[in-house]
C-alpha cells in the first residue's frame, strides 16, 4: 500500500476545511504557472512543442506544431513569432491511396507540406542550432506481397538539414544521402547523437510501418553518419543495424515510433534505443566501439516483459479477439525517459506505453527499468506508482506517449513526468514527486496541473532563474467538443501550455544549470550531446546526459543539465566526461551553488553566471 499519497491528500484535504470561524485555511500554491497567455502566445495552437536557442542568446526559444517558431525577448518574458526563417512549407497535393492502391481523387486535397519530425542540433559545429527536417513517404502501397510505388502520390519533397546563420535564418545545406529521393522512407524520430565520437553528430532515424498495420517489411532504422559540415550517408548496414522484412524473427524490422540514446553500459560510447509500437520487442542497440551495434535488449530485458503469452481476458475473447504470438506480447512504446534517478551511477530508463484495459497482461505497462549493470529490472507503474483516478474501471487506458526525467523542486532528486493524451477516460499530465527513499508520491493534484489530452512535452529553464520549467502541446485526438465541455470547461483550441515553475524558488533549494560546448572535429560535438556531467555537493553525486531526441516525433530537450542542490550552497566537484575518441575530462572543484556553467572543452576554468545574466 502507497502510505504517503494518501497521507498527502489527507493533509491537503485538511488545508482545505474551514476553522473555528468558517474561514476556509490557507490553500497550498500551486506549483507551476501557465504564463502562455502573458509572453504572447494567447491562441497559440501546438501539438508538438520544443525549447533551442534559435539566435544564440543563451535563452531558449520555441518551435510549435513543426512550423511556427517564436524568439525569446526580454529575459523570456515575452515571445515574439519570426515571420520567415527560411525553412520552406511549401502547398503540395496530397493525393491518398485506396484499398487497391490507386490515387483517390475524391480525397485528393492541397494542403501546406509539414516535416514528420523537426530536430534541432549544431550539426556541422559552428555554434548555433540546426534544423533536420524529414519527410515520411505516403506514395506506397502493399499488394500483398510486395511494396509498390506510385509516382502519381509522390509530392517530390525529401528530408533536409538546414543550416543556421546563428540568427534563426536558415539555408538548404549541400545535398547528401540523407536529402536523396530513394532515401525517402517510413520517418518518424530521430534521435541525434556522435556514434563514434569524432566530433561530427550522427542521426539515428526511426522508422515505421510503411503501409499501416502491415508487419511485413516496415521500415528498416536508418543510422545517417554525419561528415561535420550538414551532410549524412548511409552507415546502417556497416553498423551491423540493418535488419529483414519478415516479422516474428529476432532480425525483424519492426514499427520505430521513437528513438534515442544514452550510454547504458557505462562504457564510454553512446548506445541506440529503438522503441517498437504493435506490442513488439523494443531494440537495445549496444554499441561494441568498433563501428558496429549489437541488439542486446532481450537480454536485458528492454525488448519487453517476460509475459508472452499473448492472452486477452474472457471478456474479450468471448467477442472473437484471438491470442496474440509471443512476439507481439509487449508493448506499444512510445518513450523513453533516461535519468540516473536513484544516483548509484548508473542509467535508468522509464519507458512509457500505450496500454489498454482490454489487451490484457501480456500488453506491457509503462515501466521503471532499474539498470542492475547486467541488465535492467523492470518495475510497472502498477508496482511502484500509487493507482490513477480512471473514469473506466474495466476499460481503461493509459495513453502515455511522452515522459521526462527533472528535479522539478531542486530537492536533490529527479521526479517523474508522465504525459498521457488520446482516451478520453482521463489521460493527464502527470508529476511523481521522488522521496528519498527514491519511491514516488503523485504531485499532481498539489502541483494543480489539470492539464488533460497531452501532446508533446519539453522541459527546460527558459527564464534562466535555476529551476526546470514545463513545456507542453495539447491534443484533441479523440477528444471530442462535447467531452472538452464536460470536462476541460469548453475549451476549444489547443493551446500550446508554458508551465513556469514556481515551487522551486519558493521552498530555498539551490541549483546548479550546467552547458557544454565541445571543440567539435577531433573533439567532442559542439552542443556536448552525449556527455556525461557528474555534481557532487553534500557527498551526494548525481549524474545528467546530454541527449538529442528522447521517444516519439519531435521529442526534445534542450541541451543543459539542470541539478537541484537541496540545502548545499556550494558544489564539491564537477565532472564532465566529454563524448570524443579520447575520452577526455574536465574537472572542477569548490563551485558556489546557484549558477549557470558554462564549461569548454579544453578550458581550465568553467564561465558562472548568475540566474537572468546573459
Amino acid at each position: 500500500m502507497h502510505l504517503r499519497p494518501i497521507v498527502a491528500a489527507v493533509v491537503a484535504a485538511f488545508l482545505l476545511m474551514p476553522d473555528a470561524t468558517g474561514q476556509e485555511l490557507t490553500t497550498p500554491a500551486p506549483w507551476f504557472t501557465d504564463v502562455a497567455d502573458d509572453v504572447g502566445l494567447t491562441d497559440v495552437r501546438g501539438k508538438d512543442c520544443i525549447f533551442t536557442d534559435l539566435d544564440g542568446d543563451g535563452y531558449w526559444d520555441l518551435v510549435l506544431a513543426r512550423r511556427r517558431f517564436f524568439r525569446s525577448r526580454k529575459g523570456g518574458t515575452k515571445f515574439k513569432e519570426l515571420e520567415d526563417t527560411g525553412i520552406p512549407y511549401p502547398e503540395i497535393k496530397f493525393v491518398p491511396l485506396n484499398a487497391n492502391g490507386k490515387p483517390d481523387k475524391e480525397k485528393t486535397k492541397k494542403r501546406d507540406l509539414v516535416p514528420q519530425y523537426l530536430y534541432f542540433a549544431d550539426v556541422d559545429n559552428d555554434g548555433d542550432q540546426d534544423a533536420l527536417y524529414g519527410i515520411k513517404v505516403h506514395w506506397e502501397h502493399f499488394d500483398g506481397s510486395k511494396f509498390v510505388t506510385v509516382p502519381k502520390a509522390d509530392h517530390g519533397h525529401r528530408s533536409k538539414v538546414f543550416l543556421n546563420d546563428g540568427r534563426a535564418r536558415f539555408t538548404a545545406a549541400p545535398a547528401s544521402p540523407f536529402a536523396a529521393p530513394d532515401s525517402a522512407g517510413a520517418s518518424m524520430a530521430l534521435a541525434i547523437v556522435d556514434v563514434d565520437a569524432d566530433g561530427a553528430l550522427d542521426l539515428f532515424e526511426g522508422r515505421e510501418y510503411r503501409r499501416y498495420g502491415v508487419l511485413y517489411g516496415c521500415g528498416v532504422d536508418r543510422l545517417w553518419k554525419g561528415d561535420g559540415g550538414g551532410g549524412f550517408v548511409d552507415g546502417t548496414e556497416a553498423a551491423g543495424l540493418m535488419t529483414v522484412p519478415e516479422p516474428a524473427l529476432d532480425g525483424s524490422s519492426r514499427p520505430s515510433y521513437g528513438v534515442t540514446h544514452a550510454d547504458l553500459d557505462n562504457d564510454g560510447d553512446q548506445d541506440l534505443l529503438a522503441l517498437s509500437y504493435g506490442r513488439q520487442w523494443n531494440r537495445q542497440w549496444r554499441n561494441d566501439g568498433n563501428g558496429r551495434f549489437t541488439d542486446v535488449g532481450r537480454e536485458t530485458m528492454f525488448a519487453g516483459d517476460s509475459i508472452q503469452h499473448g492472452r486477452y481476458p474472457e471478456w474479450v475473447r468471448k467477442r472473437g479477439r484471438k491470442d496474440e504470438a509471443p512476439f507481439r506480447s509487449n508493448g506499444n512504446t512510445f518513450d523513453c525517459a533516461v535519468a540516473d534517478y536513484d544516483n548509484d551511477g548508473d542509467l535508468d530508463c522509464f519507458l512509457a506505453e500505450i496500454t489498454h484495459g482490454w489487451a490484457g497482461e501480456a500488453s506491457d505497462l509503462s515501466a521503471l527499468l532499474i539498470n542492475e549493470r547486467w541488465g535492467f529490472r523492470r518495475a510497472t507503474v502498477a508496482e511502484f506508482l500509487p493507482p490513477r483516478p480512471r473514469r473506466d474501471d474495466k476499460n481503461w487506458n493509459n495513453g502515455d506517449l511522452h515522459t521526462g526525467w527533472a528535479d522539478l523542486d531542486n530537492d536533490g532528486l529527479q521526479d517523474l513526468l508522465i504525459a498521457s493524451g488520446d482516451y478520453p477516460d482521463g489521460q493527464f499530465l502527470r508529476i511523481y514527486r521522488q522521496l528519498p527513499d527514491h519511491t514516488f508520491e503523485d504531485a499532481t493534484d498539489a502541483a494543480q496541473l489539470g492539464w488533460e489530452g497531452c501532446g508533446s512535452l519539453s522541459l527546460g529553464d527558459f527564464d534562466r532563474d535555476g529551476d526546470v520549467d514545463i513545456l507542453i502541446g495539447r491534443s484533441f485526438m479523440r477528444l471530442s467538443q462535447a467531452h472538452r465541455d464536460e470536462h476541460m470547461g469548453g475549451i476549444k483550441i489547443n493551446q500550446v501550455g508554458l508551465l513556469r515553475n514556481d515551487v522551486a524558488n519558493r521552498n530555498g533549494n539551490h541549483w546548479l544549470n550546467v552547458r557544454l560546448v565541445g571543440s567539435g572535429a577531433g573533439g567532442a560535438n559542439r552542443d556536448g550531446i552525449g556527455a556525461r556531467i557528474e555534481m557532487t555537493a553534500g557527498g551526494v553525486t548525481q549524474t545528467r546526459e546530454i541527449r538529442c531526441g528522447s521517444g516519439l516525433a519531435n521529442h526534445q530537450d534542450p541541451p543543459e543539465a539542470c541539478f537541484g542542490l537541496g540545502a548545499n550552497e556550494s558544489v564539491t566537484r564537477l565532472v564532465v566526461r566529454w563524448p570524443d575518441g579520447k575520452k577526455s575530462v574536465s574537472r572542477f572543484d569548490d563551485l558556489p551553488a546557484d549558477r549557470f556553467v558554462t564549461v569548454t572543452q579544453g578550458a581550465e576554468k568553467p564561465r558562472l553566471e548568475t540566474a537572468g545574466a546573459r
